[in-house]
């Protein structure tokens, strides 16, 4: 829905000093309220300061030439002794680069819009509006330094004096901002807000002199920012760029004195001296300390989720480096850090005094409604791991991972979305997402961005085409979830135009033929060799995608075109054997269309995932039996195996929706209680992985809420729950979810004696469910809410 601001108009700065990356800081003063709302948007970043309080920060992220509005309410903000004005400072951060590549903003140019009401509804201040808002540059952040990740902006770099932030009290020299030209749609805000709880880090754990080994290599992420950033490290000044050079230093025995306190005094021997906090799990926020340094210091902060495999706590590229003068300070990180471990790298002669750091949280608000226990504490653990995981990378949009890329991809985005509706409860950041995709025009053949919002040096670029089919199934589900209608129609031209692009894709085979990008799993299913000329896994994917858009739009011929290619790929010879056979992709040869011999673990789930093979016994025991993590019977040397990313993923769905509870839980355990071990209390992006926070993870704690406590997510659509309670073994399980209605509690308890399973199910009015009896309970005296089980 679009959100009309009263008087406010979009403004920003003119004769700026830096092209790339502007830092403005805007100001204005109004009489004290005992209620004030702020309506405000801006690109790409900003922070919100009240009364020299940090208050709020964002923006929701949105599309090309969109941006949402953040309203907040603010009540009761009392001045500090008694003053009679409250003042309004705000932080904006414009990101841009050459290239235009980035994964978790639109490098748009900068704007800042806010309204400021009292509890009347009367505007006290507005931007465009007689000098109310007024600007000036913020010198002290350096514009041109290397960038964080390969897909992400510049890292933190600040100049500072113990008065450069004084401008948040409306110190400083001022200008009028311009009114910007720019046609801009403002779209209100469905996603919660993050909490900005403060989280105290748990531990120190040491102090120590750090060494200059003169041995540093780039490491992984460095040089990828490096070659997919070319241009910009190409005019880098070497004086900017230091992040290699952290990665030669080690840890030595500390040789200064230092006493812990309420804060960390130090007194240094050598030129640099470190101290480590760590805290038991991963958190995501904006690190906040107090530092009071002697004389002028260097100041590192790295921020990590892991150790080496030696136990190091090794530099990388999500620094924070502050340039400090002789002075005091408090320090809130611009950019949030995923925080499991933090190293404070100071290089100075004199003596420090740091304030013990905190994590003010910048995640998804979790209200803990949603639910789910057993008796079985690992499954307990792998829940709350899936929640942790989900609840780091969720706030505006689903990100795929809350530090490395930050960005909005697609695929992840459908299993993300799943699991934040059964583990939150809420649609409101889904439906953000997907408005931002389903709002892109001028793309290739109508197809959606893999990634959003983001950038390219050619918009119309979808990247990897396939990630669109992900869009669509997921817009499906979200009808299925949430029964909106309205949101259907409102993009139907738009789903249209995607779809006669894939179908213009088809080509004299009659399935879906492009040299474009495509993706089936982190594995040999990537391959050229299992994508190319044909990949049969994504024409079974859009099959799926044609037949669904095609029954909840009405279109008989979308229908049609997926009967067709249904029917062709089910002609193709599979030519499994003792060999392999059955590939993942497929060649014309003497004029007919075959498979190749190039199998996948993943392209099989994604065949059965979008219906093939539903009755092919054999091909289903096979699946079930021979692959996955830890296969039950030998695998086949010539089917390649999965990763996490996405090809087990998908098995794990395709087990549940074949109701093989007891083999999904078994690789469940077998996948996240080793990742569980690293202490993250996150899931990783790939099953060879070390470290990592990948949202798509989520999707683990619904399929034990659906598979074990028997909640599926409700549906909105048909105000029905499905519910088929799989004990496994257990002894009893509960849990809760949540609907527009109100809230879903299920308990059940398992009698193997008396073969009885006792159930407590209490829906909404209006609500109804339909059981659904697992083969496990057959024979099984089933008891709801004390009466007899209809089936």
């Amino acid at each position: 829905m679009e959100y009309i601001f009263k008087q406010a108009k979009p403004v920003w700065g003119t004769d700026l000093k830096n092209r790339y990356n502007q830092f403005l800081g805007f100001y204005a003063e109004l009489k004290e309220h005992r209620k004030i709302r702020i309506a405000i948007a801006a690109r790409s970043s900003y922070r919100l300061f009240v009364n020299g309080k940090l208050y709020a920060c964002g923006p929701a992220r949105c599309a090309d030439h969109y941006c949402r509005v953040d309203v907040l309410n603010i009540e009761g903000s009392q001045t500090e002794g008694g003053a009679e004005k409250s003042s309004v400072a705000v932080e904006i951060a414009a990101f841009d680069k050459m290239g235009k590549y980035c994964n978790d903003n639109t490098l748009e140019k900068g704007i800042f819009i806010a309204e400021i009401e009292d509890e009347n509804g009367n505007v006290l201040a507005a931007t465009g509006k007689n000098g109310e808002f007024l600007y000036q540059e913020l010198a002290y952040r350096r514009s041109n330094v290397e960038t964080m990740s390969h897909s992400r902006g510049i890292l933190e770099w600040y100049d500072l004096k113990p008065d450069s932030y004084a401008w948040i009290r409306g110190k400083g020299n001022w200008q009028t901002p311009q009114e910007v030209s720019e046609k801009i749609t403002f779209l209100e805000r469905r996603a919660p807000y993050a909490t900005l709880n403060s989280i105290r880090i748990s531990h120190f754990m040491g102090i120590y002199d750090m060494i200059d080994t003169k041995n540093a290599g780039e490491g992984f992420v460095l040089q990828l920012a490096r070659t997919f950033n070319r241009e910009w490290y190409e005019q880098l000044p070497e004086e900017n760029q230091f992040l290699q050079k952290l990665r030669g230093l080690e840890e030595r025995a500390f040789s200064g004195s230092f006493r812990l306190k309420q804060d960390l005094q130090i007194k240094p021997e050598t030129g640099i001296v470190s101290a480590v906090f760590e805290h038991p799990v991963s958190e995501l926020g904006f690190v906040e300390f107090d530092v009071k340094v002697e004389k002028e210091t260097i100041l590192d902060l790295i921020n990590t989720d892991h150790l080496s495999y030696e136990g190091e706590l090794k530099a990388n590229t999500y620094v924070t480096r502050y340039n400090l003068k002789p002075g005091s300070y408090h320090l809130i990180t611009f950019e949030p850090k995923l925080v499991r471990y933090l190293r404070f790298l100071f290089h100075t002669e004199g003596e420090i005094r740091l304030g013990w750091p905190s994590v003010l949280d910048d995640s998804y608000p979790d209200p803990g409604i949603c639910s789910f226990f057993t008796n079985d504490g690992d499954l307990n653990r792998i829940y709350e791991g899936a929640k942790r995981t989900l609840r780091l990378s969720t706030l505006d949009i689903f990100m795929d991972c809350p530090q490395r890329e930050r960005g909005g991809w697609l695929c992840d985005s459908t299993f993300s979305a799943e699991a934040a509706w059964q583990l939150f409860g809420s649609l409101g950041t889904e439906k953000d997402f997907l408005e931002n995709f389903l709002l892109t025009e001028n793309m290739w053949k109508g197809f959606f961005p893999e990634v959003y919002p983001g950038s390219k040096k050619d918009k119309t670029d979808p990247g990897i085409i396939n990630w669109s089919y992900w869009l669509a199934i997921e817009l499906c589900d979200y009808y299925q979830r949430s029964g909106d209608r309205a949101f259907l129609e409102k993009f139907r031209c738009r789903i249209e135009e995607f779809v006669n692009g894939m179908l213009s894709l088809r080509g004299k085979t009659g399935l879906i033929e492009t040299e474009k990008g495509e993706f089936v799993d982190w594995s040999l299913a990537n391959r050229d060799f299992a994508l190319k000329p044909i990949s049969i896994a994504n024409n079974c994917l859009a099959v799926k995608v044609l037949e669904r858009l095609g029954e909840i739009y009405g279109q008989p011929s979308w229908k049609k075109a997926a009967q067709d290619m249904r029917a062709i790929i089910e002609r193709l010879d599979d030519t499994a054997g003792i060999f392999g056979g059955g590939g993942d992709g497929a060649i014309v040869e003497d004029g007919k269309l075959k498979r190749n011999d190039c199998p996948s673990e993943g392209g099989r789930s994604l065949e059965i995932y979008s219906g093939f093979h539903r009755n092919d016994r054999i091909y289903l025991r096979q699946f079930i039996k021979t692959m996955g993590p830890c296969p039950e019977f030998p695998a086949n040397p010539n089917i390649a195996g999965s990763n996490l990313f996405i090809g087990l993923m998908i098995r794990f769905a395709v087990l549940s929706e074949l109701g093989e509870t007891e083999e999904l839980i078994r690789e469940l355990k077998q996948v996240y209680l080793e990742e569980l071990k690293v202490g993250s209390g996150t899931f990783f992006e790939n099953i060879n992985a070390i470290s990592g926070c990948h949202g798509f993870n989520g999707m683990a704690g619904a399929l034990l809420k659906k598979n074990i406590l028997g909640l599926d997510q409700p549906s909105e659509l048909e105000k029905k729950i499905l519910f088929a309670p799989h004990p496994c073994g257990l002894r009893w399980a509960e849990g809760t979810s949540l609907c527009s209605d109100g809230m879903i509690f299920c308990k059940w308890q398992a009698d193997y004696e008396e073969h009885e399973l006792r159930i407590i199910l209490q829906l909404p009015q209006e609500w109804k469910a339909e059981f659904v009896r697992p083969f496990e309970l057959s024979g099984w005296k089933v008891l709801l809410n004390g009466h007899m089980a209809e089936i």
